[in-house]
């Protein structure tokens, strides 16, 4: 299979490298001369102690010739790119996103066949050509308003033992799954620059986390709260050393993908008073100014 993976950060480098072992590959970047490194040097894994390297294709051009596209690109870096797409003739889309702030995009690409996937991997990116595997994990995905499924099986059963992708048959509890998470642990780590597990052992971080979840769960209406507050708390113990996405965005002064997370979480509530959630939306977003001020 041919595909293309636009997005060259972490998990761009991850998939470009771990989908070329079963199809042929191209990665779209930004810069050229990351471009010129990748095609010069391949992409090397880092996994624990041990390094592996392949051979990938890698173009700066935004021409997206491939039948199958994959979208690793942050949200806020999506809409230059579904510009592109809706010029485009018929294809596969996968999209790999936080947050849920991308579905307003998906009006504009009917003409598409339409794939939502959440990754659970840990990336990190080392440089223009490494990536370190920091976390295994699998490839959700699921099908978009019915649209046809040959592309979709076709990736599941080639995929990498070590690398698996599997069918979820209800895209939107998928999404909303993965956004309460990235809802309750990433935006509290990012304020507090604490490790995810601090929010379990600090009994003062714990109890915001717990209120936190049920604003959340509250405004995506999840019916079993009991059972889902069980799940985000054994992912936060489970990552318990990591430090969440938006940690490291607020960290390393980059913009961060909290209008996508509690910006969404926002225009859902329709006017419903979320206070942890706006006050956590607007810390956030004055840090990122902050930093842009520096």
């Amino acid at each position: 299979m041919e595909i293309g993976i636009i997005g060259s950060g972490s998990l761009g480098l991850l998939y470009s490298f771990y989908l070329s072992e079963n199809n042929k590959v191209t990665l779209y970047t930004r810069r050229e001369e990351q471009a010129s490194k990748i095609n010069k040097h391949g992409i090397t894994l880092v996994q624990g102690n041990s390094e592996m390297k392949k051979n990938v294709e890698a173009t700066f051009e935004k021409n997206y010739k491939e039948p199958v596209l994959i979208i690793t690109v942050k949200q806020y870096s999506l809409k230059p790119i579904i510009d592109t797409l809706t010029r485009l003739s018929p294809r596969t889309i996968i999209f790999l996103q936080n947050g849920m702030g991308h579905l307003r995009f998906l009006k504009h690409l009917s003409h598409h066949n339409l794939i939502l996937g959440i990754s659970e991997h840990g990336a990190l990116k080392v440089s223009d050509s490494v990536v370190q595997h920091t976390g295994n994990g699998i490839t959700k995905i699921s099908s978009y308003k019915d649209c046809e499924m040959d592309v979709m099986n076709q990736i599941i059963r080639n995929h990498s033992e070590v690398f698996p992708f599997i069918r979820k048959s209800d895209w939107e509890r998928m999404l909303k799954e993965k956004l309460i998470v990235n809802a309750t642990i990433n935006p509290l780590t990012a304020l507090f620059r604490v490790k995810n597990g601090e929010l379990i052992t600090n009994p003062y971080f714990h109890k915001l986390f717990y209120e936190l979840f049920e604003e959340v769960a509250d405004l995506l209406k999840i019916e079993n709260k009991e059972l889902s507050w069980k799940q985000v708390k054994t992912i936060c113990e489970n990552t318990s050393e990591n430090k969440s996405s938006m940690y490291k965005d607020i960290y390393n002064g980059r913009q961060t993908e909290i209008d996508s997370i509690l910006g969404y979480m926002i225009d859902l509530s329709n006017g419903k008073s979320c206070p942890r959630i706006s006050f956590l939306y607007q810390a956030i977003k004055g840090i990122e100014i902050g930093k842009e001020g520096v």
